[in-house]
Order: structure tokens, then C-alpha cells, then sequence
């Protein structure tokens, strides 16, 4: 009981954030991207993905693979995880329809995703009803009230919350009340270009125009919910940790979709002729290479950077990420992930301060200013291997108070060779002596910093 109760309060310190960070995991991935590589500080909430409903209301976990160390590794973290039902699926996702038509099937379907939460310890459910339509929107809005009411009658109650389209373009919920009854409504401003479409577009393009980006564009999308009434601190924008490829020699010129890549093999390309542009329109960069006739479209650190910026000056909610792992490289490095978290405040800011200059020796220098209110920066140097090569070594640099409790996790991942910058933000701790502390290659050292209100 006691270690519920640990788990509980965690989980609701990672809910009371002020933004939310909901990656989804899809269940699949459970070999190439274990729970061990997940950077549990940079997520409030991790989507598990995917079950389904039977037509009767009942559960369909075919195809869904049960991760039990994930929910103990993220609760232990102080991460939120949700059950996401549904998703892109021919045969299943229309049953969402038959179930919201009949009466005893949408009080069996609530009934069982409460008893599913209870019963394998998740905190919430994501509907992923890829698309309801508007002939259903009276029954579409009894079967989220009945999901409301289950999830609601245990304490703490279960979050409910939905992963919806772009647009609500159909005019499938009723938004007077599903405003009030969702915790988060995840709009997913991705694959507004692909193998539907016959031009070459952004995949998740910031901004837009209609002459161009005719098919959306993330401010738009936010503006469409909002102008359904759906407050700014429950709308989550899309981020999305892939691209996709195109048949095409020009950004918005003719062209067709031949597949989604992942960032993880995005990057690589770059390295064999690929040159990287930035679309000045949609805020996103895209791959073109002079021997082919192709384009890929995809994010990067510096887009989903800008995007973050822009969940904070609109006073947003934050974001959902599809998918995480898809940036996970054989390094452990995930800098999409680190991109999310940083532009939102979950982590700390780190910069490669190195300028090609490999240090022979590991250093930690004294942070500055110092004594500081309420921020600081801390450099640190790596040093480079054997014959003068560029290492990677697994880095920490925490703070602990002058009792040795840790207070912050300011690194904590691998890194290359070189000199980097830590911002810290100090804001929640109270006046006095702090001792940081390197420790990488073997190698730990510590020195103290002064918090001065």
C-alpha cells in the first residue's frame, strides 16, 4: 500500500506540470526501443498504444503487448501512463460507432476501461477514434459522458483525454461539452502531406497559407479549436518524431508520398549526399538530393524548438509526441526528445560549447554568476579517447544540498567529447550552499554554488 501511495503522489506531481509532454509508445516497440532508453524526465505522460474495442463494448488487446516494468519505471519517475485506444485501423477503429450507438455496449466499454486502469495500474485513458463522424455526434457525446463518469467514480479519478484530427472538420463532437469533460485534447498536426495528396508539403508545418500549405498547418489548427471554445490550457499540438518521402524535386511542387522515416534514419542521409533547407513557410527543414527526384519533409531540433516556443507564448497546454523512439539513436542520444523537453522547462538547457575543441582531461568549472538568483550556467569539459578521437561517454552532473540530497539532474545520458554549458534554473530552491557534481569516463568531481535570495 505505502508503495501505491509513493506512486500515486509521484504521478500527480508529474500531472500538476505546467505544460504536458505526452509521448506515445507504441507497444510494438518494446524491442528496439525498451523502457531502460525512455528519458523518463523529459515526458509528463506516456501513451501505451494500442487496445481496441469488441462491437459489444468489450476490449480487443490483440496485437497489444502488456509492459508491466513500463508502468513501474515510469510511475517510479513520476510519469502519468494511459491506455490509448484505437488508432488508424480499418477493420477495428469503426467499432468505436457500433459501441457508441448501443446503450449496453457504451456502459460495458466504460466499464471495462475502468476496470482495465484498476486492474494493470494505468492513470488515465486516450481515445484515438480515427474519425467519428457527424451522423453519430449525439451518440459520440454519450459515450464520452458515460467514459467520463466511470473513470470519474474512483479517487484519484482517471484522466480521460483524446488524440483528435487536425480540424475537427467532420463537426463530430460537441465541443459545449466535451471541453469541459476531457482532461487534454491532443490534436494531431502531422501527416498533413503524404499518400493522399498530390504535392510536396511539410509534414507538420508551424505556419501556413493557403495557397501553399493548402492542406493545414499547426497555428491553424489551434485557432480551429479554439474558436470551438476549447481552453488554451487543454489543447496539446502535435509533434511528430518523423517525415515522410516524396516523389518530387521541389518543396510544394507535384509530388506524392512513398513513405514515413523516422528521424533515427532521417539523420543519417545527411552524411551521403543529402543537403538539408529550410522551408521558409511552413518553419520546417526537408532533405533534397541533386542525384534524385525526391524530397523528405520531417522536424528537427530547431523546428520542434520554434514549436515549443510557440505551446508557451499562446499559453498552450503542451504536446503529444507520435512516437517516441523515433529519434532513438545506437548512441542512446535522442535529441528530438531533449528538444521537446528543454523548450518546455522539463529539463535543463545544454549547449556544445566546444567549437571543435576536444580537451585532453575532464573538467568542471566553476558556475557563473555565483552566488545567483534564480539562474546560473555550469560548463563542464569531456575529454577526447585514445589518438585524440572524439569519445562518448555516459555523463551525470547533479545538485545535492549541503546534506547530500539530490535536488536536480541537470545531465544524465551519453555524450560526445567537447565542452558543453548547463543553464540551470534554481527558482524552486531556497537560499543556501549547493554542491554540483560531474562524474563521466570514471571520473567524479564536485564543487559548490550559492543560491542568494
Amino acid at each position: 500500500m505505502q508503495c501505491i501511495l509513493i506512486s500515486l503522489l509521484l504521478v500527480s506531481a508529474a500531472f500538476a506540470q505546467s505544460k504536458l509532454v505526452v509521448g506515445y509508445y507504441p507497444s510494438w516497440n518494446k524491442a528496439s526501443f525498451p523502457h531502460t532508453a525512455i528519458q523518463y524526465r523529459s515526458l509528463t505522460h506516456i501513451a501505451h498504444a494500442f487496445i481496441f474495442p469488441q462491437s459489444d463494448g468489450s476490449l480487443d488487446m490483440s496485437g497489444f503487448t502488456f509492459y508491466p516494468e513500463l508502468l513501474q519505471a515510469a510511475h517510479l519517475n513520476g510519469v502519468g501512463v494511459v491506455i490509448s485506444v484505437g488508432g488508424y485501423d480499418l477493420t477495428r477503429t469503426p467499432r468505436f460507432a457500433q459501441v457508441a450507438a448501443d446503450p449496453v455496449a457504451r456502459a460495458k466499454f466504460a466499464s471495462a476501461l475502468k476496470n482495465f486502469c484498476l486492474t494493470y495500474g494505468y492513470d488515465g485513458v486516450d481515445i484515438d477514434w480515427e474519425y467519428p463522424a457527424a451522423s453519430g455526434r449525439a451518440n459520440t457525446t454519450l459515450l464520452f459522458q458515460e467514459l467520463r463518469a466511470a473513470l470519474s467514480s474512483v479517487s484519484p479519478p482517471f484522466s480521460l483525454s483524446i488524440a483528435a484530427s487536425s480540424t475537427d472538420w467532420s463537426n463530430a463532437y460537441d465541443w459545449t461539452v466535451m471541453k469541459d469533460i476531457l482532461d487534454w485534447v491532443g490534436v494531431m498536426t502531422y501527416d498533413f502531406y503524404g499518400s493522399w495528396t498530390t504535392k510536396v508539403g511539410p509534414n507538420s508545418p508551424l505556419y501556413g497559407n493557403y495557397s501553399q500549405t493548402d492542406q493545414g498547418w499547426v497555428t491553424n489548427s489551434v485557432a480551429s479549436y479554439r474558436s470551438k471554445g476549447v481552453p488554451n490550457e487543454k489543447l496539446l499540438i502535435g509533434t511528430a518524431f518523423y517525415g515522410w518521402q516524396f516523389t518530387g524535386s521541389t518543396m510544394y511542387g507535384p509530388g506524392i508520398g512513398t513513405a514515413q522515416k523516422g528521424y533515427n534514419s532521417i539523420v543519417p542521409l545527411m552524411q551521403t549526399g543529402w543537403t538539408r533547407s529550410w522551408d521558409a513557410v511552413g518553419h520546417v527543414p526537408y532533405l533534397t538530393n541533386s542525384t534524385q527526384t525526391t524530397v523528405i519533409s520531417y522536424d528537427d531540433s530547431v523546428s520542434i524548438g520554434e514549436k515549443m516556443t510557440y505551446v508557451k507564448n499562446q499559453g498552450l497546454g503542451g504536446t503529444i509526441i507520435w512516437a517516441l523512439g523515433q529519434d532513438y539513436s545506437s548512441t542512446g542520444q535522442q535529441p528530438l526528445m531533449r528538444a521537446v523537453a528543454a523548450g518546455l522547462g522539463l529539463i535543463t538547457r545544454v549547449e556544445n560549447t566546444s567549437a571543435g575543441i576536444i580537451p585532453h582531461s575532464i573538467e568542471l568549472e566553476q558556475n557563473y554568476p555565483n552566488p545567483f538568483n534564480p539562474s546560473t550556467a555550469v560548463s563542464y569539459h569531456l575529454p577526447a579517447g585514445q589518438a585524440g578521437l572524439s569519445a562518448v561517454s555516459y555523463v551525470t552532473l547533479k545538485v545535492f544540498d549541503i546534506l547530500g540530497r539530490e535536488v536536480a539532474v541537470l545531465v544524465q545520458g551519453e555524450q560526445n567529447a567537447g565542452r558543453y554549458t548547463v543553464h540551470f534554473d534554481a527558482s524552486r530552491l531556497s537560499s543556501g550552499v549547493y554542491l554540483y557534481r560531474l562524474t563521466g569516463g570514471g571520473t567524479s568531481l564536485t564543487r559548490t554554488m550559492v543560491v542568494l535570495r
